[in-house]
């Protein structure tokens, strides 16, 4: 629950505000968008699960789809072995007068053991769900008979036998394949094989070719409509259960329902037709009914999705939370949430805004804590059991005037640098009531670990630890924008 509230008159964002209007031309910027904001100061602790994805399905690249044009820059940045800087060898493989000989160990699949030459990091994580690369790779094999395999993570991109001659390899492959994670592996699958790389590069050429994201766009992610019968398989069932497919949401916490359910007081979608999801307090649940989607969002993403309140939250509940992710855990502030007010019939957005809390955790602070803790929060009219639309546009960062640690290793993970202004515009049933350019983002989770893996985006209906289930909420058209470029008009969840 909120503890404490005050009148905040951020005098420092509003200047912040002002001079945005003369220097970001591309965003008409309205000084009274933050009118109503004000600063939450204390919360409790959230009850947040740990991050991780147990999605089993996913492509192999092999759809002979038409090759697409790189840009030529190689994100294996020591492809050509110079040295050995960039790679983790194991096995006994070494790195010598610009060859890599890798000493095999078994599939890549089974263990990190059997990586005999990894390049760690290569991407930040979010970036395998979403784009479509290309390997392209001298090799030759010195002995054995069994495969050679380049992996993402534990999923062999590239599982062949070669020839004792060098030959050069081209494979294409979609990111979004099973716990890709964001390290590249080489290895074999016959323990003691030996083989030789050269000239080893890794290029994007463009956006994931899995058919089961719809196409809205050039980078349009993820996409739910909660339908039974969507791009070819089942997505839902009538109690919300669902087979696990590249597409569909993760259930984190008490078994969903859709609207097709005999006991859903609603029984259609958005657009009076098809099916919604419906989470809430008829399973009893201790704490929450929600779902998710393990590190789907990049640090600049959009968002947009329509939500129905059959029956309030209690104050303060969250409805929506975007998690950051740091190494050991999620306990960080939400880049953005949303959650029930105290009047009925408003609920208010939670944002990083403040410069000065970029970093400050439990070793500044001594106990910090709470999903939304230091934020800004925006109140909004929203109508009692009807539809209504949001659309986020979103990019994370420190702003322009964080002055703390370095962020070079950060801005490698982000694909630009933090030290920089973020924006955050939010649109409430086609009215702007945020257009913010500036800090968007913090720093540390509260056990002082550092963001590091992108965003995991969950929707449900939370009643903290009261262990007293009230409120039910429909979500329907909900969908991921990643990257750049991203309009309203793009995301509008109400066509």
């Amino acid at each position: 629950m909120l503890n404490i509230m005050k009148s905040y008159a951020p005098s420092s964002l509003v200047m912040l505000f002002v001079f945005s209007i003369l220097c970001f031309i591309s965003c008409s910027k309205d000084s009274d968008l933050f009118a109503e904001a004000i600063l939450l100061d204390e919360e409790e602790i959230e009850a947040i699960e740990e991050a991780g994805s147990d999605s089993t399905d996913g492509t192999d690249g092999s759809d002979g789809s038409e090759a697409k044009e790189g840009d030529g820059t190689n994100l294996v940045r020591n492809g050509t072995f110079e040295n050995d800087d960039e790679w983790v060898l194991r096995n006994g493989s070494t790195i010598d007068n610009g060859i890599l000989t890798i000493i095999a160990n078994g599939s890549v699949g089974s263990s990190r053991n059997n990586w005999s030459a990894e390049v760690q990091n290569v991407l930040s994580i979010q970036y395998y769900g979403t784009r479509r690369f290309r390997f392209t790779f001298d090799a030759r094999q010195i002995s054995g008979n069994g495969e050679f395999q380049i992996g993402q993570r534990n999923n062999a991109a590239f599982e062949q036998v070669i020839t004792s001659d060098w030959t050069t390899y081209t494979v294409e492959v979609d990111g979004n394949v099973p716990n890709a994670g964001n390290d590249i592996n080489i290895g074999g699958r016959d323990v003691g094989d030996v083989f030789e790389v050269d000239n080893f590069k890794m290029e994007i050429i463009g956006d994931t070719s899995n058919h089961n994201v719809p196409q809205k766009g050039g980078q349009f992610t993820f996409f739910t409509d909660f339908e039974f019968e969507t791009y070819g398989y089942d997505q839902w069932t009538s109690s919300g259960g669902q087979t696990r497919h590249a597409n569909d949401w993760e259930v984190d916490h008490g078994l969903p329902r859709t609207t097709a359910h005999p006991n859903s007081p609603l029984t259609t979608g958005r657009d009076g037709t098809g099916s919604a999801i419906w989470l809430g307090s008829y399973n009893n649940d201790q704490r929450r009914n929600e779902v998710g989607r393990d590190i789907a969002m990049d640090f600049e993403h959009a968002i947009s999705f329509s939500f129905y309140v059959q029956n309030e939250l209690p104050p303060s509940r969250l409805l929506l939370q975007n998690r950051n992710l740091a190494p050991g855990g999620s306990s960080t502030v939400n880049s953005i949430s949303i959650r029930q007010a105290d009047t009925p019939g408003k609920m208010f957005f939670s944002l990083c805004t403040d410069v000065n809390a970029v970093d400050q955790s439990a070793a500044t602070l001594g106990g910090w804590n709470g999903a939304g803790t230091g934020t800004t929060s925006v109140y909004f009219d929203y109508n009692y059991r009807a539809w209504n639309d949001v659309v986020i546009l979103y990019k994370g960062a420190f702003g322009a005037n964080y002055t703390g640690p370095s962020t070079s290793e950060l801005a490698e993970v982000f694909g630009y640098d933090p030290r920089s202004d973020g924006y955050i515009e939010i649109w409430v049933n086609g009215n702007k009531i945020v257009d913010h350019v500036g800090t968007t983002l913090y720093r540390y989770e509260r056990r002082g670990g550092e963001i590091r893996s992108g965003i995991t985006p969950k929707i449900g209906a939370y009643w903290g630890g009261a262990f007293d289930p009230q409120g039910d909420i429909y979500y329907d058209n909900y969908g991921i924008w990643n990257g750049p470029d991203a309009t309203f008009s793009i995301m509008d969840p109400s066509k």
